[in-house]
């Protein structure tokens, strides 16, 4: 796993390597153990290294035989062994033996194409000298970030946006449609970003950069299929389809336990966490190493449920227990690794969470990504409910929503969703903070943005409606917000995160499964609970859904209640520029006086705050985090 960047003007006869240095100098958290700088005429690329596979070779930028090809590259390639033994039998010779190499080689035996061959999570960019182009991919779900902008006539790419910031020609502004968006969704839709003028490569796209510009290509996506071609249930299909699924997951978790370096895995309690530990004891002859995170005098804590699991299987288990100081304390350093607000208030113990874990352990695999396939939250089970709550009059069923006391909050979340009559008006609001109209009150500016949910709905009008709610938050919840965290929140940590629920095989057969197989009646995520009572005791398989919950609503009522004032309701920057105060403090007062838990809209604008500091106001980021995070931005430019 590692940190990619690169500088390409093709009308200059120098390019400062110097800028390329800089940019990977403040990703070094991605890749500690090896850096390395490749420079032509028309282009600089530079790499920083987190060692996992091939530990002693594979440095780069890295090139073929006759240095026509270099590649800089962030991931892993699971098949990459089936990969050299096809490319070696036309030819080609290797050096190296790790993955990186067959991505220079696949290229110049299939050009463009070769994207296609690839199992895994990715994003490379390849400089071909010939052609004088540059070639950059990212993988099918996103796993694997890449952002690229422009700055004078430099094209400049990165595996994060601060880098991109480092070069001097590039200013520092908020994107006012990305704040919009991220008061929805709290994370900016892809392509968008948080920054103005810096773009997000989509997950499953291409970018070719030539003379003649910049052309974005789609390579992959979700294969839909339409509610009148899929195969109708019938007596039987439970057993086969489920062992299907058992047996695709398993092949996955056992592609991603390659690995030169020791690994473990994030264990919750839950019922995905959970299940990939099974697995994973049954592939491995060593006990596998867990980690898990409690809250002390929390009723929801998962760890009592990871302990089962651990014993279960004979993990060498580590529990991380964590205080409200704690997230105080590192909200600026990890929205400076986050590069944006920190979306959810999960970052903080995974991140501290991965931190532990490094001490003994570069790889760590975790259940993200089941959810949005086999529809494991509870939206997926009410959505259809809209059509009965569209009959009763709107205001009295927001209104009834509003006056709930705060512990039915989602109740109130699932009413106000649900009073929605547009399908992606009403999917967007589901997780969403704020409603449409609750941003139009709380921010001064007139102008407005569409909702980028609507855009994957018209690519589902024939399909099953469960079908196409999901395929939306695989396209936008997914990877803009779960993956960006668990992305940034591991190599920060510089620990690589891998995901075995998100193969895109196993992805393919979940969207071919019929819905009776994800929601039965209410009970959700129906197939992979199934897999589970094989290996899982019926406490963890039949728990109420957690996550890794945190008491966010009684600590911002306690000791972090006069930072989220301090914050929220400040006299400049950002939240004076684009927010009406008397708002900011109704939602507040609302709150701490525990009339309504606002918990969620406090988070979404004190992490706001928090980013317009570090970023757009160029606060120096203090951190204890160690040397590597210990980052300053001195070459930051504001406007």
């Amino acid at each position: 796993m590692c940190g990619i960047a690169g500088l390409i003007n093709f009308d200059a006869d120098h390019l400062d390597q110097k800028i390329v240095e800089n940019m990977t100098d403040v990703m070094r958290y991605r890749g500690p153990d090896d850096e390395g700088v490749f420079s032509d005429r028309h282009v600089v690329l530079g790499h920083v290294r987190l060692s996992i596979i091939d530990v002693a070779g594979s440095t780069q930028p890295l090139s073929n035989e006759d240095g026509s090809i270099w590649v800089v590259f962030n991931g892993e390639i699971y098949n990459y062994h089936a990969l050299r033994e096809e490319l070696a039998a036309k030819g080609h010779r290797f050096t190296t033996d790790g993955d990186t190499e067959t991505l220079v080689h696949l290229y110049e035996e299939y050009g463009g194409a070769m994207v296609s061959r690839l199992q895994g999570m990715f994003a490379f960019a390849i400089w071909d000298k010939r052609e004088q182009s540059l070639f950059m991919a990212r993988d099918r779900m996103g796993i694997k970030p890449l952002y690229y902008c422009t700055a004078g006539n430099d094209f400049i790419f990165a595996s994060e946006p601060k880098a991109l910031l480092q070069h001097p020609k590039m200013n520092v502004r908020a994107d006012a449609e990305g704040i919009w968006h991220y008061l929805t969704y709290r994370s900016v839709p892809s392509p968008g970003t948080m920054f103005e003028g810096v773009t997000k490569v989509r997950p499953g796209y291409t970018v070719t950069l030539t003379r003649r510009g910049c052309l974005e290509e789609c390579y992959w996506d979700i294969p839909l299929v339409p509610i009148h071609s899929k195969r109708p249930y019938r007596r039987g299909d439970a057993k086969s389809m489920t062992d299907q699924v058992e047996s695709l997951l398993m092949k996955s978790v056992e592609r991603r336990l390659i690995s030169d370096v020791p690994l473990g895995a994030f264990l919750s309690g839950g019922v995905d966490s959970s299940l990939i530990v099974a697995l994973m004891s049954r592939l491995t002859h060593a006990p596998v190493r867990t980690y898990s995170v409690g809250f002390p005098s929390f009723p929801f804590s998962e760890a009592p449920y990871a302990k089962t699991v651990a014993e279960l299987y004979g993990t060498d288990h580590h529990e991380l227990i964590l205080e409200e100081d704690c997230f105080a304390e590192h909200f600026e350093p990890l929205t400076w690794i986050r590069d944006s607000p920190l979306s959810e208030p999960a970052d903080v113990p995974l991140y501290l969470l991965a931190k532990m874990a490094s001490s003994d352990v570069k790889v760590l695999l975790s259940g993200e990504g089941s959810d949005e396939l086999f529809a494991g939250y509870p939206k997926y089970a009410y959505d259809h409910f809209a059509g009965v709550v569209n009959v009763l009059p709107e205001q009295a069923v927001r209104r009834a929503g509003y006056l709930l006391p705060s512990r039915f909050r989602r109740v109130e979340v699932a009413l106000r969703s649900l009073c929605e009559t547009e399908q992606a008006d009403r999917w967007a609001q589901w997780f969403a903070p704020f409603t449409r109209g609750e941003k139009l009150r709380l921010l001064t500016a007139d102008e407005t943005w569409g909702n980028p949910t609507k855009e994957y709905v018209r690519k589902t009008p024939d399909c099953d409606p469960l079908d196409a709610m999901l395929y939306a938050d695989c396209k936008i919840w997914l990877p803009d917000n779960l993956l960006d965290r668990g992305d940034r929140m591991t190599m920060g940590a510089s620990v690589e995160g891998r995901v075995p629920f998100l193969d895109h095989e196993l992805v393919e057969l979940a969207f071919s499964l019929p819905s009776r197989f994800k929601v039965s009646g209410f009970q959700r995520k129906w197939v992979v609970k199934q897999i589970a009572r094989r290996y899982l005791p019926a406490r963890i398989v039949e728990r109420r859904k957690v996550g890794f919950s945190v008491p966010l609503a009684q600590w911002f009522r306690n000791k972090l209640r006069d930072m989220c004032y301090d914050r929220i309701c400040r006299k400049d920057g950002l939240m004076r520029q684009l927010f009406a105060n008397a708002e900011l403090q109704s939602i507040l007062d609302d709150h701490c006086s525990d009339r309504k838990d606002n918990a969620l809209k406090i988070w979404t604008l004190l992490t706001l705050s928090v980013w317009d500091d570090v970023f757009c106001r160029n606060r120096i980021v203090k951190t204890g985090l160690g040397e590597a995070a210990c980052l300053t931005k001195q070459t930051l430019r504001n406007a």
